[in-house]
Parts: C-alpha cells; structure tokens; sequence
C-alpha cells in the first residue's frame, strides 16, 4: 500500500516538476541567446573620455632634455619626446582621461635617471592643456595653462601671450593698430585671449626692463587660435615664437609652432616637432 502511495503522489508531482524544468531551461536559455547574439555596438566598450595635453621648453639655459608622460594607473608611458630644445612646442596628444607624471631628463640620458624637473597634471575630458617648464636652470618650474579652442567669428583670430622671458618680470604687447594682446603680463603667466582680424600683423613688445623691447611679424589665418610666446634671445632681450593652437576649432587641436622653411633641407628634424629655423635666427 506505502509503494501505491508512492507510486501515485510521483506522479501527481511529476507534471510540476517539469514545468519547473523547462522554465529554468528557458531561462538558461534566453540568457545565452542575450550573450551570443547581441549587436556588436552593444558588445563594443563605452568610448573612453579624453583630453589633449602638448608640452613646452621654454627655459632659456637649460640645454636639451627628454620628455615623458607616465600615466599613474599602470605606470605605462604613454607619450615621449627626444631632444627638446629650447623654445619647442609640441603638437597635442591625445590622451584618456586621468592623471600623469610629466619627467623631463637630460637628453639622451637613462630612462631611469633622475629627471631635471617633474610634476603631476590632469587630463580633463575634452579640454585641452599646454604644459610648460620655464625660468632659469637653477630654478625651474612648471605649470599648466588651459586652452580655450571656442570657434573664433568670421574673418577673425583669437590670440594669447605666454609671458616666460626671463630678462622682464612683465611684458605687455599691442598691435600696430593699438589693440592690446596682453597689457603687464608677470612672468610665467597666460594672458587671456583677444579677438583681432585674420592676417599679417606687427606686435610691439614692452618689458620693464630697458632692452626688453622688440617688434615681431606674425600671419594670423582666419579661424586660426594662437599663443605667443615671449622668450629671452641670445642678446639680452626678448623675442616673439607664435604657435597655432588650433587652426580650426573643429577639428582635434593641431598644436606646433609657426616656422620659416629651409632648416629640414640639412637636419633631422624630430617627427614630434615643426621646422624651427626661425625660432633658431630670433634667439641667436
């Protein structure tokens, strides 16, 4: 009789136990068909945000150095620069978001070596930062300076001043025509940005010092953003090296400094960098 029993509640059971069954089965499944058959956008990871970060020499007697961007989370060194001199701007990276180790060390020496001057900076999304090391050898520094790429109007072009001449602990710089780029600007600081009209312009610098006075000619492009640093020359005074920022807003930064031509005919000029034979003729 217990058998019969048995037997009999088996079966009233068994139809429960198989839907329990399948329903697990299509659970199971339903979960392996979401995995293997989803559409490749949904497979594909979240583009990471990023920013640009560009890198600038501008101490006047510190000779050659090497250049490395080390990200802090992993260690890894994510952009490298040989033989910097003087007076080079190099083009923009790109880079995720995060934070970064900037080294700069003698040129050619060891990785491992220690550097000449480091500091820590962070890459925001979408924003772009020119890093500079400036003053003199035995008191370097660095800083950070945002760069603001807003879409200049028509027939226009929006230029700033990077004030690291050492010979004047101020510079102010005006247009031919009385427009003021920067009025008073202390040394290792960053002018805001002035809208003037697209094209070829004389700039009169004036330093607080005597010989700190100079005239430079520069060609501002329609729609171009620009920075222009003022440096020591190799007579005592100061001197005028433009650089395009962007030479359209649109576009990812461009980053690299306006040169005459000639100087590649005869030197190796590294990939990073543009042609430097006027920066070359104006400090020396």
């Amino acid at each position: 009789m217990a058998s019969a029993i048995f037997s009999s509640s088996t079966r009233r059971n068994a139809p429960k136990r198989l839907v329990v069954v399948l329903a697990l089965l299509l659970a199971v499944c339903f979960a392996l068909g979401a995995a293997l058959f989803q559409s490749p956008a949904a497979n594909a990871a979240a583009p990471k945000a990023t920013g640009w970060v560009r890198v600038g020499h501008l101490s006047p007697d510190t000779k050659s150095v090497d250049v490395r961007l080390t990200s802090l989370a992993g260690g890894q060194v994510v952009y490298q620069l040989d033989n910097v001199t003087y007076g080079q701007v190099s083009p923009y990276k790109q880079l995720p978001v995060g934070t970064y180790s900037v080294a700069m060390t003698a040129a050619g020496a060891a990785a491992t070596s220690t550097p000449i001057i480091s500091a820590s900076i962070t890459v925001a999304s979408g924003k772009p930062i020119t890093v500079v090391v400036y003053g003199k050898n035995s008191d370097l520094k660095t800083t950070v300076f945002e760069d603001d790429l807003t879409k200049p109007a028509n027939n226009t072009a929006r230029v700033r001043l990077v004030q690291a001449a050492t010979v004047s602990k101020s510079v102010s710089v005006a247009t031919s025509s009385g427009t003021w780029i920067a009025q008073n600007a202390p040394f290792g600081s960053a002018s805001g940005y002035a809208s003037v009209g697209a094209g070829k312009w004389t700039l009169d610098l004036t330093g607080k010092q005597k010989a700190a006075m100079a005239t430079a000619n520069v060609n501002l492009a329609s729609g171009s953003i620009n920075t222009l640093f003022v440096l020591d020359n190799a007579k005592g005074g100061i001197t005028i090296i433009p650089a395009v920022d962007s030479a359209a807003t649109t576009t990812t930064p461009k980053g690299g400094v306006q040169t005459g031509g000639g100087y590649e005919a005869t030197h190796q000029t590294p990939a990073f960098f543009g042609d430097y034979r006027t920066f070359a003729e104006a400090v020396h």
